[in-house]
C-alpha cells in the first residue's frame, strides 16, 4: 500500500498544475516549459494556459483544416516538431496595462532558441502570442493563425 501511495504521489508531482490561475507571468511560463522537460514524455495541454483569443484561433484552424494539417505544423513554444529542452531561462516580465511581455531562451536539442511571449491577464495570466525563430526562419503565432490556409 505504501508503494502505491508513493507512486501516485510521484506521478502527481511530475505533472504540471494547469488548473490553477497564474498570478505571476513567470509562473505561467515555468508551468508551460515544465511540461516539456523531464520526467514528462509528452508536451503539456496548452489550452488552459492560452488566452480565449488564442484558443479560438487554434479551434478555427482545426475546423478549417478539416482533419488535414492546418496553419501550424510545428510546436510554437519550442520552435520545432521534436524537443529536448534544456538551459531554460525565463526573463523578467515587462508589465503594462494588463499585459506582459517576457523573453524566454533555451536550447532545443543543441539549437539555441529565443522567444518572446505576450501574456494577457484573464483572471490570471494567459499566453496570447509568441514570436521568435532564427535567422533562417522567424514567426509570429498570431500572424500565422490569422493568415489564409496554405
Amino acid at each position: 500500500m505504501r508503494l502505491l501511495i508513493a507512486v501516485a504521489t510521484l506521478l502527481l508531482l511530475g505533472q504540471p498544475a494547469f488548473a490553477q490561475s497564474f498570478t505571476d507571468p513567470k509562473a505561467l511560463l515555468e508551468a508551460l516549459y515544465g511540461g516539456y522537460m523531464p520526467p514528462n514524455d509528452y508536451p503539456p495541454d496548452e489550452t488552459p494556459l492560452q488566452s480565449e483569443r488564442l484558443n479560438g484561433l487554434f479551434e478555427k484552424d482545426q475546423q478549417e483544416a478539416s482533419g488535414d494539417i492546418g496553419r501550424i505544423d510545428f510546436g510554437p513554444y519550442i520552435n520545432g516538431q521534436d524537443y529536448q529542452v534544456s538551459d531554460l531561462v525565463i526573463g523578467e516580465p515587462y508589465l503594462a496595462g494588463g499585459k506582459a511581455v517576457v523573453k524566454v531562451t533555451f536550447r532545443n536539442f543543441d539549437t539555441p532558441q529565443e522567444l518572446g511571449f505576450l501574456l494577457v491577464d484573464e483572471d490570471g495570466w494567459k499566453i496570447d502570442d509568441v514570436w521568435g525563430g532564427s535567422s533562417d526562419y522567424s514567426y509570429d503565432l498570431l500572424d500565422i493563425l490569422q493568415s489564409p490556409l496554405p
